[in-house]
Protein backbone atom coordinates (compact mmCIF):
# COMPACT_ATOMS: atom_id res chain seq x y z
CA UNK A 1 0.00 0.00 0.00
CA UNK A 2 1.34 3.63 -0.86
CA UNK A 3 0.62 6.76 0.99
CA UNK A 4 0.77 9.78 -0.95
CA UNK A 5 0.55 13.09 1.36
CA UNK A 6 1.14 16.42 0.46
CA UNK A 7 4.25 17.99 2.55
CA UNK A 8 4.52 21.94 2.72
CA UNK A 9 7.95 23.33 2.23
CA UNK A 10 8.51 26.95 3.31
CA UNK A 11 11.19 28.45 1.92
CA UNK A 12 12.99 29.31 5.27
CA UNK A 13 12.57 29.28 8.73
CA UNK A 14 10.91 31.78 10.67
CA UNK A 15 7.48 33.23 12.35
CA UNK A 16 5.97 33.86 9.26
CA UNK A 17 4.81 30.01 9.04
CA UNK A 18 2.87 29.70 12.42
CA UNK A 19 -0.45 30.03 10.94
CA UNK A 20 0.32 27.80 8.02
CA UNK A 21 1.71 24.83 10.59
CA UNK A 22 -1.24 25.05 12.64
CA UNK A 23 -3.31 24.47 9.96
CA UNK A 24 -1.37 21.49 8.69
CA UNK A 25 -1.18 19.77 12.39
CA UNK A 26 -5.43 20.34 12.13
CA UNK A 27 -6.29 19.05 9.65
CA UNK A 28 -3.78 15.89 10.01
CA UNK A 29 -4.47 15.49 13.36
CA UNK A 30 -8.75 14.99 12.19
CA UNK A 31 -7.73 13.41 9.36
CA UNK A 32 -5.59 10.77 11.63
CA UNK A 33 -7.86 10.77 14.53
CA UNK A 34 -4.94 12.45 16.44
CA UNK A 35 -5.91 14.05 19.80
CA UNK A 36 -2.72 15.93 20.66
CA UNK A 37 -0.63 18.53 19.25
CA UNK A 38 2.04 19.09 21.08
CA UNK A 39 3.77 23.24 20.95
CA UNK A 40 6.95 24.24 22.29
CA UNK A 41 7.06 28.32 23.28
CA UNK A 42 10.09 30.26 24.47
CA UNK A 43 8.19 33.35 26.12
CA UNK A 44 4.46 32.03 25.45
CA UNK A 45 3.43 33.82 22.01
CA UNK A 46 3.49 30.55 20.06
CA UNK A 47 1.11 29.22 22.63
CA UNK A 48 -0.97 32.42 22.99
CA UNK A 49 -1.22 31.80 18.86
CA UNK A 50 -2.09 28.67 19.41
CA UNK A 51 -4.32 28.68 22.47
CA UNK A 52 -6.19 31.09 19.76
CA UNK A 53 -5.70 28.80 17.05
CA UNK A 54 -7.25 25.46 18.37
CA UNK A 55 -9.85 26.74 20.84
CA UNK A 56 -13.09 24.48 20.68
CA UNK A 57 -11.19 22.24 18.49
CA UNK A 58 -11.51 19.21 21.25
CA UNK A 59 -7.67 19.00 20.66
CA UNK A 60 -5.74 18.44 23.51
CA UNK A 61 -2.49 20.70 23.55
CA UNK A 62 0.85 19.97 25.49
CA UNK A 63 3.28 23.08 25.86
CA UNK A 64 6.41 23.25 26.74
CA UNK A 65 8.87 25.80 27.36
CA UNK A 66 12.07 26.30 28.10
CA UNK A 67 12.71 28.30 31.18
CA UNK A 68 10.04 29.93 33.35
CA UNK A 69 11.45 33.21 33.95
CA UNK A 70 11.55 33.75 30.25
CA UNK A 71 7.74 32.28 29.74
CA UNK A 72 4.67 34.69 30.36
CA UNK A 73 2.90 34.29 33.67
CA UNK A 74 -0.12 35.26 31.78
CA UNK A 75 0.66 33.14 29.14
CA UNK A 76 1.08 30.38 32.06
CA UNK A 77 -2.34 31.43 33.43
CA UNK A 78 -4.30 30.86 30.25
CA UNK A 79 -3.03 27.51 29.63
CA UNK A 80 -3.59 26.63 32.84
CA UNK A 81 -7.35 28.04 32.81
CA UNK A 82 -7.40 26.49 29.43
CA UNK A 83 -7.04 22.90 31.43
CA UNK A 84 -3.91 22.26 29.23
CA UNK A 85 -0.06 21.61 30.80
CA UNK A 86 3.03 23.44 30.70
CA UNK A 87 6.26 21.78 31.12
CA UNK A 88 9.45 23.21 30.92
CA UNK A 89 12.70 21.25 29.44
CA UNK A 90 15.23 22.46 31.75
CA UNK A 91 13.18 20.82 34.52
CA UNK A 92 12.02 17.40 32.94
CA UNK A 93 14.44 14.64 33.66
CA UNK A 94 14.91 13.15 29.85
CA UNK A 95 17.80 12.08 27.84
CA UNK A 96 18.48 13.32 24.75
CA UNK A 97 22.05 13.44 22.76
CA UNK A 98 23.92 16.23 21.33
CA UNK A 99 24.72 13.67 18.66
CA UNK A 100 21.17 13.15 18.29
CA UNK A 101 20.61 16.80 18.47
CA UNK A 102 22.45 17.39 16.09
CA UNK A 103 21.19 14.37 13.64
CA UNK A 104 17.64 16.26 13.73
CA UNK A 105 19.17 19.48 13.02
CA UNK A 106 20.14 18.16 9.71
CA UNK A 107 16.23 18.29 9.11
CA UNK A 108 15.87 21.86 10.43
CA UNK A 109 16.60 22.88 13.62
CA UNK A 110 12.33 22.97 14.43
CA UNK A 111 12.37 18.66 13.88
CA UNK A 112 15.24 18.99 16.55
CA UNK A 113 12.39 20.69 18.71
CA UNK A 114 9.51 18.32 17.62
CA UNK A 115 10.85 15.63 18.82
CA UNK A 116 12.04 16.97 22.24
CA UNK A 117 8.57 18.25 23.10
CA UNK A 118 7.59 14.60 22.13
CA UNK A 119 9.86 12.95 24.36
CA UNK A 120 8.91 15.56 26.78
CA UNK A 121 5.19 14.46 26.79
CA UNK A 122 5.95 10.86 26.90
CA UNK A 123 8.24 11.48 29.72
CA UNK A 124 5.57 13.57 31.38
CA UNK A 125 2.75 11.23 30.91
CA UNK A 126 0.62 13.56 28.94
CA UNK A 127 0.37 10.96 25.55
CA UNK A 128 0.82 7.38 26.19
CA UNK A 129 4.03 5.14 24.48
CA UNK A 130 3.23 4.56 21.08
CA UNK A 131 0.96 6.91 20.41
CA UNK A 132 0.91 8.79 17.63
CA UNK A 133 0.97 13.02 18.07
CA UNK A 134 1.68 16.12 16.01
CA UNK A 135 4.35 17.76 17.32
CA UNK A 136 5.54 21.50 16.28
CA UNK A 137 9.03 22.66 16.43
CA UNK A 138 10.07 26.29 15.40
CA UNK A 139 14.03 27.32 14.31
CA UNK A 140 14.08 30.86 16.48
CA UNK A 141 10.76 32.80 16.63
CA UNK A 142 7.40 31.42 15.38
CA UNK A 143 6.52 27.29 14.75
CA UNK A 144 7.96 26.12 11.02
CA UNK A 145 7.69 22.17 11.20
CA UNK A 146 4.41 20.14 12.37
CA UNK A 147 5.57 16.49 12.07
CA UNK A 148 3.12 13.11 13.40
CA UNK A 149 5.67 11.18 15.45
CA UNK A 150 5.01 7.82 17.75
CA UNK A 151 5.75 8.96 20.97
CA UNK A 152 8.45 7.41 23.33
CA UNK A 153 10.22 8.57 26.24
CA UNK A 154 13.98 9.06 26.36
CA UNK A 155 14.48 5.53 28.25
CA UNK A 156 12.77 4.17 25.05
CA UNK A 157 14.20 6.15 22.06
CA UNK A 158 14.62 3.45 19.63
CA UNK A 159 10.65 3.43 19.80
CA UNK A 160 9.87 7.08 18.83
CA UNK A 161 9.26 7.46 14.71
CA UNK A 162 8.83 10.02 12.81
CA UNK A 163 6.09 9.06 11.10
CA UNK A 164 5.06 11.82 8.51
CA UNK A 165 6.38 15.11 7.70
CA UNK A 166 3.77 17.95 7.33
CA UNK A 167 6.12 20.73 6.91
CA UNK A 168 9.06 22.20 7.33
CA UNK A 169 11.64 25.10 5.81
CA UNK A 170 13.78 24.38 2.83
CA UNK A 171 16.50 26.10 4.44
CA UNK A 172 17.42 24.66 8.02
CA UNK A 173 19.49 27.45 8.57
CA UNK A 174 18.55 31.39 9.10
Amino acid sequence: MTLERKIVYFEAPGEENTAAVFTSAKERADELGIKHVLIPSVRGVSAEKALDFFANTGLTLFFVGTDPARFSPETEKRIADSGFKLAFYKQVDYQYTDEVKNAFRRFGQGTKVAVEVTLIAAQEEIVALGAEVVALGGSAKGLDTALVIKAATSDEFYELEIREILCKPRKTKT
